[in-house]
């Protein structure tokens, strides 16, 4: 679209606008999110607009590079693709604080577009002449202000962990915070603890102590209903578990959101430092609970056994799993490229055919299969058929000797039922021969019950694969083929839309749906 093109767009839709509101930490309530709305739809309301569509990303900072703002990037998106003509923010901060390079890059997109922003409480306003110096410089002293903050804050939590102190938040599950801001055992929370790492390491799976805890109604530590393996994960693998100091390590390299959890070191004796309270004991020793840790890691590890590589295309997703959504044809890799089958042919073609960079749709489809799984109930099921796919593919002989049994105990009732037809309805079993039959079926209906009731029943060990800690680096760093099978015990299909316009982003929550193992759409 050219800008003359957008221009008259942009006076034709100059009634509407859209609002972007973001808040990272809301302590006083003065400039919440209901609070920016609010305002701006008085604002809107003042110009003659109305407001077309409301971006949010709460809980997401400006400042930090690594943080990923979905709806920031959809809100400029919507203004420089000429969806929109106007977007209003209520203050430069709450767009950005990485200073000018970020905004004077929204700037020089909105300026190539003929788009406009306006800030509200900063009564600026793109459109009005030499407003761009003012908003770069105002968009700079909030870089600097956040990075000023950011250096006190960094200090402040130094001279805490020094001193063995809680940081705040919740309390880890099994501990309680006193005023001394030192970790108590809690008396119900940590015996459950205690109890979990035992059963951990004695080989039972996350799923199971889930399944049991929620059977006997544990709540979570912020009194939920439902415990997952994700959750009792992270509370096993805190070095707060073992009374210790954590360091959060963000793993931004690995793409994912969550991090390499150690104990924190002092920096002048290379110790780690202590959170108990005096003379309190921990829930498990710092050692015990490192070794529990390589035997949950070892169990990752023994998923790619069997699995031998052999060569396939530098792709991910093929044999049909990913799905042009205007077509339902399967999509080929083309260069650097996912495309739709039918996406060059002059007759019968798809007409808004799927093209997508590899690496991009192939990094958010397995950051959905990580947190997607991790998300689920314990009876979901979703989970079930994923445990079922998992048994079937690396636990073989235990499923096919209990389906066997299971298949021989179904046509012997069937028998029984046409032995009991012969004889009561179409009376052409005689009693002495339907007695025999009958007695000779039976007894070998309850044998087979009895030997179906001593099999263990097979379950599958889904712990690991429902900790994204775990699942997300290991699928971005296994061969192509272990990578596929493991998508495919939980996804069976990937559809994906055509973009909206040429060289727009991929924006995966509104051009990507997920076809889970059971069939759901998400």
């Amino acid at each position: 679209m050219g800008v003359n093109q957008h221009k008259e767009l942009t006076m034709a839709d100059s009634a509407q606008c859209d609002i972007y509101l973001r808040l990272s930490i809301d302590r006083e309530g003065k400039d919440s999110l209901e609070r920016q709305e609010s305002d701006l739809r008085d604002w809107a309301a003042r110009e003659g607009m109305t407001v077309r569509k409301v971006w949010k990303d709460p809980g997401k900072s400006g400042y930090k590079p690594g943080v990923q703002r979905p709806d920031f990037d959809a809100a400029v998106a919507a203004v420089t693709s000429g969806e929109v003509a106007i977007l209003g923010v209520w203050k430069l901060d709450r767009l950005s604080r990485r200073g000018a390079g970020q905004v004077g890059t929204v700037l020089d997109a909105l300026d190539e577009a003929g788009g406009r922003i306006v800030f509200l409480k900063d009564n600026l306003d793109s459109a009005v002449a030499n407003s761009r110096m003012l908003i770069v410089m105002l968009s700079e002293l909030a870089r600097a202000e956040s990075a000023s903050t950011s250096l006190r804050v960094t200090a402040k939590k130094e001279h805490q962990r020094k001193q063995g102190l809680y940081l705040g938040g919740t309390a880890p599950f099994g501990y309680t915070v006193g005023a001394d801001r030192k970790l108590r055992q809690h008396p119900t929370e940590a015996p459950l603890l205690r109890e979990a790492c035992d059963r951990l390491a004695s080989g039972e799976t996350m799923l199971a102590i889930c399944r049991d805890w929620n059977d006997r109604g544990v709540p979570t530590r912020r009194g939920g209903k439902f415990w997952r393996a994700s959750s009792l994960s992270v509370a096993i693998r805190t070095p707060s578990l073992s009374g210790l100091v954590p360091a959060h390590k963000e793993a931004r390299a690995a793409g994912y959101e969550g991090g390499d959890i150690h104990p924190w070191r002092h920096p002048d004796t290379g110790e780690t430092v202590s959170l108990l309270a005096e003379g309190e004991s921990p829930i498990i020793a710092e050692g015990e609970r490192q070794a529990l840790l390589a035997e949950l890691d070892s169990r990752l590890r023994r998923y790619g056994r069997g699995m031998r590589a052999v060569k396939q295309p530098e792709t991910l997703l093929g044999g049909g799993m990913l799905r042009c959504a205007e077509c339902d044809r399967s999509c080929n890799s083309f260069g650097n490229s996912y495309r739709c089958r039918r996406r060059d042919h002059t007759s019968a073609g798809c007409e808004a055919p799927v093209n997508v960079r590899i690496p991009t749709l192939e990094r958010e489809v397995k950051r959905v299969w990580a947190y997607g799984l991790a998300a689920l109930e314990p009876d979901d099921p979703i989970l079930a058929a994923v445990a079922d796919r998992w048994l079937a593919k690396h636990d073989p002989a235990s499923r096919t000797e209990r389906d066997a049994l299971l298949s021989e105990l179904a046509t012997l009732r069937a028998r029984l039922d046409a032995a009991d037809a012969d004889h009561y309805v179409r009376a052409t079993l005689s009693a002495d021969r339907h007695a025999t039959i009958t007695a000779l079926l039976e007894d070998r209906i309850a044998h087979a019950t009895r030997t179906l009731a001593t099999m263990p029943v097979p379950e599958a060990d889904l712990g690991v694969l429902l900790d994204p800690e775990l699942s997300l680096p290991a699928i971005e760093a296994a061969p192509v083929l272990e990578a596929r099978k493991l998508l495919r015990l939980a996804i069976d299909r990937v559809i994906v839309s055509a973009a909206p316009y040429s060289g727009a982003r991929f924006i995966a929550r509104d051009r990507m749906r997920i076809v889970w193992a059971e069939g759901d759409a998400a």
